[in-house]
């Protein structure tokens, strides 16, 4: 009698126990590798694309139970792989980007799921992986300083000089406009900003002052031979004593420049004061 009971105890246990299948997981840098092992079997297995999650689903049926916990990965282009059994099996893979087509092969026990993972490029350390920034065309370089500041100088010298033969040229120009048989002796430089030009029209002489503030008849030579002695000065290169011997003469003047320039001064002035009171 107990042994009948034993082995309806034993029938019963093997009647009703459950089969179990299994999941294994082998990943590494080339590859990730998933093998559902059944011990009955399974059925209706699909494969599906949920885009808006960049998830792989596998579905299938079978009447086993499968243990699988959650499995996250990092720096992989899988992100995780988790699987739900409650009305149908289903296998999540979840990707980080763009899904990975994988590859299946199908027995009647057996599901494996196969997805080739691509080569990792070697890291590049900041400072080499930073791109050089290009020169911006519109951005001037030490170079271009440079010849910008020496086209300035240039330029600044031309404009000096050419104020300086402008300067030369009207002072000609002065003079040779004035109408009649007129010509230019010479001049005498008294100061840096002072000269006195002696301009002969017919047989006279005049005697100019040239200054800062303006224009003025000195004098004129109207004698004879005052004016021969003057234009033969001029024969002789020039000669500042014998430009300045009518003075000598007639304001008994110092052979010292210096004088010359005081009378200079006070005829100028005599020649202000005149205009004034007409």
């Amino acid at each position: 009698m107990a042994k009948k009971l034993l082995f309806i105890i034993l029938f019963t246990v093997f009647a009703f126990q459950s089969y179990s299948a299994e999941l294994k997981a082998n990943v590494d840098e080339k590859r990730a590798e998933y093998i559902f092992t059944f011990q009955k079997g399974y059925s209706a297995f699909e494969q599906l694309l949920d885009e808006t999650s960049n998830t792989l689903i596998f579905t299938f049926d079978t009447s086993e139970n499968i243990i699988f916990e959650r499995q996250n990965y990092f720096d992989m282009p899988i992100k995780s792989a988790y699987l739900t059994s409650k009305d149908k099996k289903r296998f999540f893979i979840e990707f980080k980007n763009t899904p990975i087509e994988p590859i299946v092969n199908k027995t009647n026990r057996q599901i494996s799921i196969v997805f080739p993972l691509p080569e990792k490029t070697p890291e590049i350390s900041r400072a080499a992986a930073a791109p050089v920034p290009a020169a911006n065309p519109s951005m001037p370089t030490t170079s271009s300083y440079v010849k910008m500041i020496s086209g300035l100088v240039f330029v600044l010298i031309l404009i000096f000089l050419l104020f300086f033969v402008l300067k030369i040229f009207f002072k000609k120009q002065l003079f040779s406009d004035i109408p009649g048989s007129g010509r230019l002796l010479g001049k005498v430089d008294l100061d840096l900003r002072k000269s006195l030009y002696f301009y002969e029209i017919g047989d006279i002489i005049y005697i100019i002052g040239i200054t800062d503030n303006g224009m003025n008849v000195i004098d004129k030579i109207s004698d004879e031979a005052e004016a021969a002695k003057i234009r033969a000065g001029f024969i002789k290169k020039h000669d500042f004593k014998g430009y300045m011997s009518f003075f000598k003469r007639k304001a008994h003047l110092d052979e010292d420049l210096t004088s010359s320039n005081a009378i200079v001064e006070e005829k100028l002035n005599s020649i202000r004061n005149r205009k004034k009171q007409s």
